[in-house]
């Protein structure tokens, strides 16, 4: 995609349901079958009674209600993420974000610079677009480029953080998202003052002597959108993202190219997110104190960048398990929603880690990684410590959403099976977007909270456990 510019200066309630009884032998067979039956039929009207004076197993189904609530996180850490995340974000629950992407240059040190007499041919700056979310991209939306004024230094950044910049962006150029919102877009710059000034840089060579020589010629860039467009950007730093001046030297028959881009190879030049929220007449305004949990009422919800998570109290599942002698779990399901909104070009985070939280809503980290629930089968107690099991080598399990029921869901029988073995202490949930790809011994991390302003909100009540175990009797 092209476009041209030029410079613009919770009491436990259940619901219990008992399925006819059927012999032991035959138990197998149900468990294997019994999500399709689940989904059609009610549990009540499934199973088989044979010989009556065999051993029975009696199956039973149980839905118990969770309360979602709203905890605030400290200061994020938004220093060199996987995106740059600029524009606006707009909702009833949240009020209106406003993210805005800071980040140094680099250039190509093995390759040659324009001579002294070399020739301006064309100017583009490239966009490496991973997504872009809005409820409405029927029409073109904009990115501004602005300069950075003071230098990016080698510290740690919050989404608080910001530096001073040029109000008058660089150059403004508009794109049509409404087919495609990952892509690759250009802009050519022509008549730009900025452009010139690199380029004339570019063939004195002084300001490209070293790192900090060019840093101190440009501290960086910052990208930003046009925040009553209601548009958010995702997009990769990198050598896909950035300017390339095109040139000819003296006796030259076709162009060559020079690259100013926000990485080289695999280097990506160091950037930070700054995001601003104002919360006025929301439901999160009520939200004073970080890290605790508080009961918005009928809505609760999670916005990615800006430390809102929701938590689950996880507390009724300890009454019921408490009732519960000499049981197997046959099937256990967490669902949350349905969601409030669930557009195609504004989806909320496809996958949740379900983080384990303590009395003091923080997330627990173990060995670089949030301890969390363990994939269904998978271990999940580590055999050395006694707690949770957590390894690059076993992806967590990830509540996913269902887009056509607009509902999160995940299966964690092995989880809740160790906490009613004793194995594994019940701890509530921190809601965390992300996930976690295990291809051999290699662990690729998503940290998708830090990528966008995705969110979603629900009914505070709507969370559930759909569990359905058995219990021998003896007739």
């Amino acid at each position: 995609m092209r476009s041209t510019a030029k410079k613009k200066n919770n009491f436990l309630k259940v619901t219990t349901t008992f399925i006819q009884t059927l012999p032991a032998k035959l138990a197998l067979g149900l468990f294997i079958t019994f999500p399709i039956l689940s989904s059609c039929e009610d549990p009540s009207n499934l199973g088989l009674e044979l010989d009556p004076n065999n051993n029975q197993i009696g199956v039973f189904y149980q839905e118990i209600p969770l309360t979602a609530l709203v905890v605030l996180q400290d200061s994020l850490q938004t220093t060199n993420p996987d995106a740059l995340v600029f524009g606006s974000s707009s909702s009833e629950f949240f009020g209106k974000a406003v993210a805005t992407a800071y980040t140094r240059m680099l250039y190509n040190r093995d390759v040659a610079l324009p001579e002294p007499n070399a020739v301006l041919d064309s100017v583009r700056f490239n966009f490496r677009i991973n997504a872009v979310y809005g409820d409405n991209l029927s029409s073109e939306k904009t990115i501004k480029v602005h300069r950075l004024n003071e230098q990016i230094r080698d510290i740690t950044y919050y989404n608080f953080n910001s530096l001073e910049f040029n109000e008058n962006p660089i150059f403004e150029v508009a794109f049509d998202f409404s087919t495609r919102q990952d892509t690759l877009v250009f802009a050519e710059l022509v008549e730009n003052e900025f452009v010139d000034e690199v380029f004339e840089a570019l063939k004195d060579g002084s300001a490209f002597s070293d790192i900090f020589t060019f840093r101190e010629f440009l501290p960086g860039l910052v990208f930003k959108g046009s925040e009553d467009e209601d548009v958010t950007f995702d997009v990769s730093p990198g050598n896909s993202t950035g300017f390339i001046f095109f040139f000819r030297n003296e006796g030259d028959t076709v162009s060559r190219a020079y690259p100013v881009a926000t990485g080289i190879g695999g280097n990506n030049a160091r950037h930070f997110n700054q995001i601003t929220l104002d919360r006025t007449g929301t439901p999160v305004e009520m939200v004073t104190e970080k890290f605790v949990a508080y009961d918005l009422g009928e809505f609760a919800g999670s916005k990615n960048n800006t430390g809102f998570l929701v938590k689950l109290d996880m507390s009724p599942l300890d009454e019921f398990l408490d009732t519960l002698v000499n049981i197997t779990f046959n099937q256990v399901e967490l669902e949350l929603g349905p969601l409030k909104n669930n557009i195609s070009t504004n989806r909320p985070p496809q996958f949740l880690e379900m983080a384990f939280t303590n009395e003091l809503n923080r997330l627990i980290v173990s060995n670089g990684f949030i301890t969390s629930v363990q994939s269904n089968r998978g271990t999940q107690v580590d055999p050395i410590t006694g707690g949770p099991f957590v390894s690059s080598n076993q992806p967590p399990a990830l509540l996913a959403h269902d887009r056509e029921r607009n509902v999160y869901r995940q299966t964690i029988t092995s989880h809740v099976n160790a906490i009613y073995r004793g194995n594994l202490q019940r701890q509530d949930f921190l809601l965390w977007p992300s996930y976690r790809i295990v291809r051999g011994s290699l662990s690729e991390i998503n940290d998708a909270y830090r990528e966008s302003l995705r969110e979603f909100v629900l009914d505070s009540r709507s969370p559930v456990l759909k569990i359905y175990y058995s219990k021998a009797r003896a007739f």
